[in-house]
């Protein structure tokens, strides 16, 4: 009796003399088993999910892409099991050809499963860490009882972790949109992290949020920063020109106009820039009543800016990018403009053990230890993309 090809379907779809896809092959990765997800411009738009497992990549098409809201439960069809090479397709399939339309990597990176996965896949409720570029913690298909259509609908859901966040605030199909294909693998440690290139600066950002906490982390895979006593502040540079905008999204350019010139004189490529805005004291540190005065008077000439992040920057998208690795950026740009800006970079997580040391004056740079009195720390995680709700976080000391 001839061995059952998991691929029957898939093969008898598809003219491969035509279209551009692979009719098999690939590697098995039994120890770090992978995930793809393709976005895929058929007679609608849909994302492709793909898990690797036993030998093939189990597939299911959903409509809307994945969602971070733990409240979402976005319908997924089971389709028919793709070859593991698939997971490196990137293509137009021709007009006339099953799947007609151009698709691209959105995502990919690894998975684990919560328990035995070809149980959990066969009872219907399979639950799954994703380490993705753009999909991260953890989530579940869960098979639709009751349901008769040929096609087995089944259900994405995101699960409640610290990656979960409200629809309201993030949607990671509108704000992450393209291909992932020329980044590192997520489990290829010795790759150089590159960006996304994109086709167009977006015209608005909403910023990383902090998370309040009662105690900081444990363990030293966060950096810490003072947390400033200031206004949060984005600029957006394109073609020389800096526009400074609130957390809400305000156009602040005209309120501080020796700030927007500074910027400007800086040179910076076009991009995202994201930090904060104070007014130092005599003693270094950030006085917010002094900041709300400066306003309050319109004489903003005082207000310095500390930057500590950069989620686009050109020609890049950097927001998959560890947040290490944006700082590094960052840094990198500002002392090949501002010789004499005395950058420093944020140190290691030690508990609650803190360097005290007071910053120069400067308009413009990143931000480094301030004196610890009546502040709070600050950390990030080290590996953060820029998107990720509680890669800040603060607590009191």
């Amino acid at each position: 009796m001839p061995k059952h090809d998991p691929l029957h379907h898939y093969k008898g779809k598809r003219n491969f003399s035509v279209t551009p896809e692979p009719a098999d092959g690939g590697v098995a990765n039994e120890a770090q088993p992978v995930f793809v997800v393709q976005k895929h411009w058929a007679r609608r738009l849909h994302y492709d999910f793909r898990l690797e497992l036993g030998g093939t990549m189990k597939s299911w098409a959903v409509p809307k892409g994945p969602s971070y809201d733990t409240a979402d439960k976005r319908m997924a069809v089971h389709v028919e099991d793709h070859p593991l090479s698939y997971n490196e397709f990137e293509g137009e399939i021709p007009a006339g050809q099953y799947g007609a339309g151009n698709v691209i990597v959105w995502d990919r990176g690894t998975w684990q499963a919560v328990g035995d996965p070809q149980k959990g896949y066969k009872s219907g409720k399979l639950v799954f860490h994703l380490h993705g570029h753009k999909l991260q913690g953890r989530w579940a298909l869960i098979r639709m009882k009751g349901k008769s259509e040929k096609q087995a609908p089944w259900l994405l859901i995101k699960e409640k972790d610290d990656y979960a966040r409200p629809a309201s605030e993030f949607s990671v199909v509108d704000e992450m949109p393209d291909s992932v294909l020329t980044q590192p693998r997520t489990d290829d440690a010795k790759s150089q992290p590159t960006g996304t290139p994109y086709k167009a600066l977006p015209k608005t950002l909403r910023p990383q949020l902090a998370t309040l906490a009662k105690s900081p982390p444990a363990d030293d895979a966060w950096l810490y920063e003072l947390k400033f006593d200031g206004y949060r502040l984005l600029t957006r540079v394109e073609a020389g020109d800096a526009v400074l905008y609130t957390r809400n999204g305000h156009d602040w350019t005209e309120r501080l106009p020796q700030l927007a010139d500074a910027l400007n004189a800086l040179s910076l490529p076009d991009g995202w820039y994201d930090g904060e805005i104070v007014v130092l004291d005599d003693n270094g540190i950030p006085d917010f009543q002094q900041l709300q005065n400066a306003f309050d008077a319109s004489n903003t000439a005082r207000v310095d800016y500390f930057l500590f992040d950069v989620p686009f920057c050109d020609g890049e998208d950097l927001r998959s990018l560890p947040q290490t690795e944006r700082r590094a950026r960052l840094k990198s740009l500002l002392e090949s403009r501002q010789h004499d800006a005395n950058v420093d970079t944020p140190g290691k997580n030690h508990g609650k053990k803190v360097q005290k040391s007071a910053p120069r004056r400067r308009r413009i740079g990143l931000p480094r230890p301030l004196p610890t009195s009546a502040l709070a720390r600050h950390l990030k995680h080290r590996p953060a993309t820029y998107w990720h709700p509680h890669a800040p976080w603060d607590w009191k000391a």
